[in-house]
């Protein structure tokens, strides 16, 4: 089956602060500056990676095409069924791009389903509490937006390879995370020290 790991980054333009939950909601405020996809299908392993102009509704369906199934972290566009909230990713694309992806695409968040497992947090703090490891622990959404700001100024090249790297590795984790999930029993436990 025809799987799509999907991430994005964004440069925040609107008026709220990032301790504002408004924040995270202003979907039309988020401009797209890296929209990554990792296809999967059998022993084919494909990434695709937007970067600013580059984003775009034509080039997001194109990179999709054939996928039967979508997988996000926070990434819904329709309220889940335990906090009843929408997630980031979809309703930022849909905002931006006009297509709303949980309506056309079968979709795995994996936020909720860490919820299941009382494990809760951002995706970086959960793979943490499940042990896994990324090259890049301390960049977070924050550095990404500093670091796409940084390259428009400046046009450094390095910048914009970190950003598409962090991007990446966003997307890599996605799978691991899923992984790790589906390992899991089911029962309520504590992870990490």
């Amino acid at each position: 089956m025809r799987v799509a790991y999907l991430d994005i980054e964004t440069n925040y333009v609107g008026s709220y602060t990032s301790d504002d939950q408004r924040f995270f909601r202003d979907s039309v405020n988020h401009q797209i500056t890296v929209l990554g996809v990792r296809v999967m299908d059998g022993d084919s392993d494909e990434l695709v990676q937007l970067f600013d102009k580059e984003v775009n509704r034509a080039r997001l369906v194109e990179a999709l095409a054939g996928t039967k199934k979508i997988v996000t972290y926070n990434g819904r566009s329709i309220p889940d069924a335990i906090k009843n909230r929408v997630g980031f990713d979809f309703p930022v694309i849909a905002a931006q791009l006009g297509i709303v992806l949980d309506k056309e695409f079968s979709h795995l968040d994996l936020c909720p389903e860490c919820w299941k497992k009382n494990l809760y947090g951002g995706q970086k703090k959960v793979e943490q509490k499940l042990g896994l490891r990324r090259e890049f622990p301390e960049r977070e959404g924050a550095w990404a937006m500093e670091a796409y700001r940084a390259y428009m100024k400046t046009g450094e090249e390095r910048l914009r390879s970190e950003l598409l790297a962090y991007n990446k590795e966003d997307i890599f984790m996605l799978r691991e995370l899923e992984i790790k999930l589906a390992a899991l029993d089911s029962k309520p436990q504590k992870y990490g020290p």
